[in-house]
């Protein structure tokens, strides 16, 4: 009897500890991964200004990440053929398919290409065609990472809004307005339109600029497109409300 006692309180603990590590993961850990991807994002499209061994390993983080972020999010999946679809899970759900094959592909051309990381695994003589199609995948990635990251601003800035006054969300909206509207000229002068349409078959850098700047311009882009998604996403909202009165 002791030994039963002993086995039960011993089960006890560590299902209360695998509750907590679960309960912890799920609050804590997607927003920690989640945080790390937009941060690397830009950094990855530095590409030669941090260096393409940088590069590599940056890239290799980022695919984990990304499949953490679908291990953590698993639910949604399951969730695709069930449930009503308006305007506005269709625009998600497209973005989300489109992004979830950009950010699998990718990776494999990279690796396919390797140079320092992976270079056993790569396939001579195909590096031009390899490095076109993942620089193409890259631009479309980012793109598709910054609209997808403004489809989650109405629920990220509504745990933020609980914590601000009127005064500094007035203050935060014109902010990212700017810097919106800088990105603008941020996507024209680096030429992110032709990198897009495959106009430019090799990704250019001035080195002798500061890196800091590149990674703002960028960072402005990504906001740029994350309020594009925003208002779009907000716009379908309202249409699906008023068809729905």
């Amino acid at each position: 009897m002791p030994l039963m006692h002993e086995n039960r309180t011993e089960y006890v603990s560590l299902m209360t500890k695998e509750d907590w590590m679960t309960g912890w993961l799920g609050k804590h850990g997607r927003m920690i991964i989640d945080i790390l991807m937009v941060v690397l994002l830009p950094f990855l499209m530095a590409y030669s200004l941090i260096g393409e061994n940088i590069h590599e390993i940056l890239g290799l983080c980022m695919f984990g990440l990304f499949i953490a972020h679908h291990v953590i999010n698993r639910k949604w999946w399951a969730g695709i053929p069930k449930g009503k679809y308006n305007a506005a899970r269709i625009l998600n759900t497209v973005v989300n398919l489109f992004l979830a094959v950009f950010m699998v592909l990718q990776p494999i051309s990279g690796i396919l290409m390797s140079k320092y990381v992976l270079k056993e695994v790569t396939i001579n003589g195909a590096s031009g065609v390899l490095r076109t199609i993942h620089m193409t995948l890259a631009y479309w990635g980012f793109i598709m990472m910054s609209f997808h990251l403004g489809l989650h601003i109405r629920s990220i800035s509504a745990k933020i809004k609980s914590h601000m006054n009127e005064t500094a969300r007035a203050v935060v909206m014109i902010l990212f307005l700017l810097i919106a509207a800088y990105g603008v000229y941020a996507f024209v002068k680096r030429g992110i339109g032709d990198y897009l349409l495959m106009k430019v078959m090799f990704a250019f850098f001035d080195f002798g600029e500061s890196k800091i700047w590149f990674l703002l311009d960028y960072t402005a882009v990504m906001v740029l497109v994350a309020e594009i998604a925003f208002w779009l996403q907000s716009g379908l909202l309202n249409i699906d409300w008023k068809m729905g009165k």
